[in-house]
Order: structure tokens, then C-alpha cells, then sequence
């Protein structure tokens, strides 16, 4: 099946003569025997901003979401080609609404009339995995109802496929995709599509961030109807705001934009750091502003298909890393990249700094709200590819997930600074985690665990030694430092039960 998938891919390419894209001196020979065809059976209707989204539409669901993500890049992309692909932002072709409520009533398992007061069957809107319905609860409250598009899962799962048969190929034949852990990175990605369809999640995903920010007025989550949700629909309350793309009408309702755009960043790193929970697929049909107080906006949010979280190790080394970055410590950064492990084991600290600086220095000489934050983190990543670098997936969700958030406050703010947003709350948290406190409450919640290593000590080196007595040199004395270890471990057993008992008396006083 994937290799149909590639026709059919290589096809649509060709059909829309997205030729046009390549460099024609980057293989000439190359470049004659795929597109000689499309030259002469296929003719330019369009402009090529259209064409690519079109081919983009017509390749399936995950090529919409690339697009997606281009339509927030004008910086990349330029700006006429940014503005066709906003169709993806929730403009598709919707399917049948025959389909749409034979899905809703199987899901919820009642007729359209028996659950609601109304709907209406022409959608909202349309975007790459699900449209929106408006309708009306029997008690009165106005809904939007969320319906998966019909057969997307075999859609998606061919589409994985093929890409995984690309994956394979490139882990075979280039030594960069191997270190880069090509396919974990996409097996990573198939889990991602893949959750995005099935709708509980997403429900669940909405909860528990309204639950993070129930405290916090600068998102707000629309209220989940569990009981009208299934896999395959679900009911959200509806909510009113400004598309976040609608600068006209955001100028014209006096929006302070620069206010807003900073928002957006605390947004992320709150969700980020304080919560270990982000929204990761930030791009601006899901996203609308809040007028009522517009010097000081706040957004609110209506699509949580897709999110991320961090291990606490994760979180500590990328907080780190980032504060070292902000203060120019290049070694420090080099020492974190080094203890992460996402470097090779042979990686020399100075080497490392060197290429450091010598990425970041020239950035850092521009103002701030000319740096772009994720894309420095890309060429940073770039150039400390041959310390063989390997990074965990979630940090290129993180990352892309930043050049997202990045991406769309400069559209809001094209001056937006969020090297200075960003730089007081990153080192207020690293300097939180890190306090005595923060330590000691690590501490107490390994306690159990530390006493039990304070007590098994000896019985674990114990364990070493009797692996290193296959090393004849050394053999005669690693058994008498054997025969002292286990002497040592029955006359102090009571020295490291009281060890342990220490530790725990001493969180029992503190608390």
C-alpha cells in the first residue's frame, strides 16, 4: 500500500507542477525524468501559492497540517504564499451532512431531535480532521458539535505508511537518519495523528487544561458536555472572540497588540513550566481574542487534539539550558547539552562552547525583537549535529510548537520581543526549582527510596565486585576487598538501618 501512496504522491506533485518549487541547477538529469512528463501533459492554471496548497489539500490530512504550519511562517515562506495556505486554518471542503449526522447519532446513540433542541446542518467550518456543527442543548445551552471526517483513520494510516517506508529507506541509506532516530521521531508523529482523531482524548486534553488555568485569566478553555461526546463527536460549549488572523477588526476594536502578542508567549511558558502541559498545535484557526478589556486582551482556545508534555529531567535541562543562553554562558549551555546525553559521550566541553558561541554570539548582537527564538534553536541544533547529536521527540514537539507561537505573535506584533517576555520567567523558574526548598522537597518524596539504597549499599557493591572478579589481574585482591565488604555489611547492618531511619525521622520533624 505505501508504495501506491508514493505514486499517488509523486502524481499530485507532477499534476500541480510543483516542479516549480526546486532549484532547476540542483540535478538537472534528475529534474528531466521526473517532470519532462508534467511539463507537457499538465499546464500552470494557477499561481504556485495556490497550486502548493491545492497539491497539499488533495495529498491528505497530513500534508494539511504541514501547510498549517507554513501559513504561519511568511517570514519563510513569504507573505503571498503564507496568506493562500490560511485556507487550512479552518477552511476546507466540509463532507456531506448526511455524514455528518449518521456519525453524530451512532456516536451518541439517540436521534438528532431526541439530543438536541437544534442543530444545524450546514458546519461552521472545516478543517483537516473534523468539522463543527452549531446546535442547541435540550436545557437551553449553545453548543458547537465536533465530528471526526468519515474514513480518516485508513487515510492517515496509509499516509504513515508511506512515510515510514520513506523512513526506513533513509535509516538505510543516510547515517544522519540513523542518528537522528529517524523512525522513533516518526512512530512518535503516527501517535500524535493519530490521537488527534479520537476525540475523548481531545476532550480530556481541554479538561485538564481548563483545569490549569482555572486560577489564570489569560486562556480560556471552552466547557466540555462529556456526556454528548464519544470518539468520534464532540460537544463544546460556544464561545465568542476575534479570529487572532483578523487584524482588521482587532485595530478597529483597539486591541493593544503588543500586549497581546506578549500574552501568547506567557501563555506557552507558563503551560510549559508550571504546568508541564502545552498545546502543541497552536496554529491560528484555533485561537481567537477576547475584546472585552482590550488593553489588556487574553485569548481563548477551542482545539486541544494535540498536546505535549516533558519529563521532570526535561523540563530541568531545557529550563537550564535557556537560562545559560539568555546570560551568554556558552560553556554552561555546552556542560547541559553534555549531561543530557543529547551528545555524544566523547563530546569535549570546550569544543563544544566554541560552536556554541559561535552560533548564538552573532545572533545575540542583533536587537531582541529581531531575534526569531525557534529557528535559533534549529541552527544551534544544526550546528552541534556533528557531536552527534540526538535530541528526545519532545523537544522537537516543543520546538515546533514554539515556532507556532513564535510565528503567530509576529504576525500580531511583527516587533514582538520575546527574548525579554520570556527571560524573567524562565529564570524565576530555574532559580524556584532549584532553591533549597524545591531540593528538599525532592528529597522528601524519594525518601523511601533513599533509605532503601542507604540499606542496600553494601549488597550492591557487593554485587559489582563479584562482576569484576572475572578480571583475573585483579582477582586475589577483588576478593579480599569482597570478604571485608561482607563482613563489613553484617557487623554495620544496623549502621545503615539507622541511615534510613535518620532520613525518614527527619522528614517526620520538618513536616
Amino acid at each position: 500500500m505505501a508504495i501506491f501512496s508514493l505514486i499517488r504522491i509523486a502524481y499530485i506533485f507532477c499534476k500541480h507542477r510543483l516542479d516549480e518549487l526546486l532549484d532547476p541547477l540542483g540535478n538537472k538529469i534528475l529534474l528531466f525524468i521526473l517532470f519532462l512528463f508534467p511539463k507537457i501533459f499538465f499546464r500552470k492554471r494557477k499561481k504556485i501559492e495556490h497550486r502548493l496548497g491545492d497539491a497539499l489539500e488533495e495529498m491528505g490530512p497530513l500534508f494539511i497540517k504541514f501547510g498549517q504550519l507554513l501559513s504561519t511562517r511568511p517570514d519563510l515562506v513569504g507573505d503571498k504564499q503564507a496568506s493562500a495556505l490560511k485556507k487550512f486554518q479552518n477552511n476546507l471542503s466540509p463532507f456531506s451532512e448526511k455524514e455528518a449526522v449518521k456519525i453524530v447519532e451512532k456516536d451518541l446513540g439517540n436521534s438528532l431531535d431526541e439530543i438536541f433542541e437544534s442543530f444545524d446542518k450546514k458546519p461552521l467550518a472545516a478543517a483537516s480532521i473534523a468539522q463543527v456543527h452549531e446546535a442547541t442543548l435540550k436545557n437551553g445551552d449553545t453548543v458547537v458539535v465536533k465530528i471526526v471526517r468519515p474514513g480518516l483513520d485508513k487515510r492517515i494510516s496509509t499516509d504513515v505508511n508511506s512515510i515510514k517506508f520513506l523512513g526506513n529507506l533513509a535509516e538505510i541509506f543516510l547515517s544522519d537518519a540513523r542518528r537522528l532516530k529517524l523512525m522513533e521521531l516518526i512512530r512518535e508523529y503516527e501517535l500524535v495523528i493519530t490521537a488527534e482523531t479520537d476525540l475523548k482524548k481531545e476532550a480530556a486534553n481541554a479538561i485538564q487544561t481548563k483545569n490549569y488555568f482555572k486560577d489564570n485569566k489569560l486562556l480560556y478553555i471552552p466547557k466540555v458536555y462529556q456526556d454528548f461526546s464519544s470518539s468520534n463527536v464532540m460537544t463544546m460549549e460556544k464561545i465568542s472572540g476575534i479570529p487572532v488572523t483578523d487584524m482588521a477588526t482587532l485595530k478597529k476594536k483597539k486591541i493593544n497588540l503588543k500586549s497581546l502578542a506578549e500574552t501568547g508567549v506567557k501563555i506557552f511558558f507558563k503551560q510549559l513550566f508550571d504546568d508541564n502541559f502545552f498545546h502543541a498545535d497552536m496554529h491560528p484557526g484555533n485561537i481567537f481574542v477576547n475584546e472585552t478589556s482590550p488593553e489588556n486582551p487574553t485569548y481563548v482556545a477551542v482545539d486541544y487534539a494535540i498536546c505535549g508534555s516533558l519529563t521532570e529531567k526535561e523540563q530541568l535541562i531545557i529550563g537550564k539550558m535557556l537560562s545559560e543562553m539568555f546570560n551568554k554562558n556558552y560553556l554552561g549551555v555546552a556542560k547541559t547539552m553534555i549531561n543530557a546525553k543529547w551528545v555524544g559521550e566523547d563530546t569535549k566541553e570546550v569544543e563544544l562552547e566554541v560552536v556554541v558561541k559561535t552560533v548564538l554570539d552573532p545572533i545575540f548582537e542583533k536587537p531582541f525583537n529581531e531575534i526569531k527564538f525557534g529557528e535559533m534553536l534549529l541552527y544551534l541544533f544544526d550546528a552541534t549535529r556533528r557531536f552527534n547529536l540526538s535530541l528526545p521527540t519532545s523537544l522537537l514537539l516543543l520546538n515546533k510548537t514554539l515556532i507556532n507561537i513564535e510565528g503567530l505573535g509576529r504576525q500580531i506584533y511583527p516587533d514582538l520581543d520575546l527574548w525579554t517576555t520570556a527571560k524573567p520567567f524562565i529564570q524565576s523558574w530555574v532559580a524556584k526549582k532549584y532553591s533549597p526548598k524545591a531540593m528538599f522537597e525532592r528529597f522528601k518524596n524519594d525518601s523511601f527510596a533513599l533509605a532503601e539504597k542507604a540499606y542496600e549499599l553494601p549488597e550492591k557493591i557487593e554485587i559489582i565486585l563479584e562482576n569484576l572478579s572475572n578480571l583475573e589481574e585483579y582477582n586475589s585482591e577483588i576478593k579480599n576487598l569482597k570478604a571485608e565488604i561482607k563482613q563489613s555489611k553484617n557487623n554495620n547492618k544496623f549502621f545503615y538501618l539507622g541511615i534510613a531511619a535518620l532520613i525518614l525521622i527527619a522528614i517526620i520533624v520538618i513536616q
